[in-house]
């Protein structure tokens, strides 16, 4: 057990209690908008600071609290691997005064890493939502593959394949997610050799 610094004791898991880790996940919050709930994790289990059970109890506290929302949007086009839309977290405003009040509590070893690892959370995030891949089952028993790339202001790739069962959708999916800009411009270079000089 931990000793959190108001005097309640709490779970100590790889090395932080829970009231820090409950504040790591808020910091992530605040710092990047509509995190996807495996991304959050990630970056979570990465810091060290919090390990997969002690990042399932504080999200589940945060969420019970009402520091912090975990919900489909609506209109959400990006899946999971198996195609459903993302669950995506944000910090509410009740969380950002408890982060504002809290976060000088926060040893400094793990404020520095977070304010380190930050920008590196945003350009990931930005990167994962200009990249998007699904696919849904037609009528013939094949799968509709639709994958597309933005930049921000337009749609620079919208491709629509077909894949013959559900393995061979989940990977070209997974294919797309990984390597967006060589199969960008391996496309552009098929399609316009001229340029390729």
């Amino acid at each position: 057990m931990g000793n959190h610094p108001n005097g309640k004791r709490g779970f100590a898991v790889a090395g932080i209690d829970l009231p820090n880790g409950k504040l790591i996940l808020l910091y992530m919050l605040h710092q990047v908008k509509n995190v996807p709930s495996p991304e959050l994790m990630n970056w979570a289990v990465e810091s060290l600071y919090l390990d997969y059970f002690s990042f399932v109890q504080a999200k589940e506290e945060l969420k019970r609290d009402h520091l912090m929302t975990e919900a489909v949007r609506k209109g959400e086009s990006r899946t999971d691997p198996s195609g459903r839309p993302l669950e995506l977290c944000d910090i509410t405003p009740e969380g950002e005064i408890v982060l504002l009040q809290l976060l000088p509590a926060l040893p400094s070893p793990i404020r520095a890493y977070l304010s380190s690892a930050a920008p590196g959370w945003s350009r990931k995030a930005h990167a994962d939502a200009s990249v998007t891949a699904n696919y849904v089952p037609d009528t013939d028993g094949a799968y509709k593959v639709r994958l597309t790339l933005t930049d921000g202001a337009r749609i620079t790739a919208d491709l629509s394949l077909f894949a013959p069962n559900e393995d061979a959708a989940q990977k070209m999916c997974r294919r797309w997610k990984e390597s967006t800009a060589g199969i960008y411009t391996s496309l552009l270079i098929s399609l316009n050799p001229d340029q390729s000089n």
